[in-house]
């Protein structure tokens, strides 16, 4: 059985299911039916599991004695802060919760790719690839626009930290900043969807941000 969730974050979206059991799906049943994804309790089961994966990834990378000290102690403390901000996004709500499971989505994934690395075979499949957040069962959630910004924005910030490309206090700061965009984002959305003018505003704000990490990271 094959199940396909096609939405989109932060919108209102429709849900297929698909079910088949023939080769050529000639016996699929496809119920469709109207859903908010700005509830994002859904995704944050995969948010937990995925990050629990990398806590094993980082088990096995000490028992192999495959990191360096001080990458020892900066992927300890990457991986504790991503588990203090998933427990403080449980207490969020509607779109500012589904901007932060992005955030620590493109978090997990960017350490998944470390310990790739540091293992030297493909033990983490990201979370979301393209525009697709993947959840566990295999379902998948479409990312509209504005949320693939901010998963490939964040993305950066991690990677230039994990690269010590900028410090502590700058990745931490930054992501003070995309926090402030998804609070003005969730206002934006509270009477529908984004206009154009709208997304102009969100997006200015990111280029903004991405602006001043280039700059901290030369």
């Amino acid at each position: 059985m094959r199940i396909l969730l096609a939405a989109s974050l932060g919108i209102t979206a429709a849900l297929t299911l698909c079910m088949s059991t023939g080769a050529f799906a000639q016996d699929s049943v496809v119920v469709t039916r109207t859903i908010t994804t700005t509830d994002p309790g859904m995704l944050f089961g995969t948010i937990t599991t995925r990050r629990e994966e990398l806590n094993k990834l980082y088990a096995d990378a000490l028992a192999q004695n495959a990191l360096a000290e001080a990458e020892k102690n900066l992927l300890r403390a990457e991986l504790d802060r991503i588990a203090a901000e998933e427990a403080l996004a449980k207490s969020l709500t509607g779109v500012a919760a589904s901007s932060k499971v992005v955030i620590l989505a493109r978090d997990i994934d960017t350490l998944g790719d470390r310990f790739n690395v540091v293992l030297k075979k493909p033990v983490f499949v990201p979370i979301i690839e393209g525009s697709h957040f993947t959840i566990v069962e295999g379902k998948v959630v479409e990312l509209d626009d504005v949320a693939k910004r901010r998963w490939e924005l964040e993305g950066k910030i991690n990677k230039f930290y994990l690269e010590n490309r900028i410090s502590a206090s700058t990745a931490k700061n930054l992501r003070s900043r995309m926090d402030l965009i998804a609070t003005q984002e969730a206002g934006m959305r509270a009477d529908g969807n984004l206009d154009l003018k709208e997304g102009r505003i969100l997006y200015g704000e990111f280029d903004k941000i991405g602006s001043d990490l280039d700059k901290a990271g030369k």
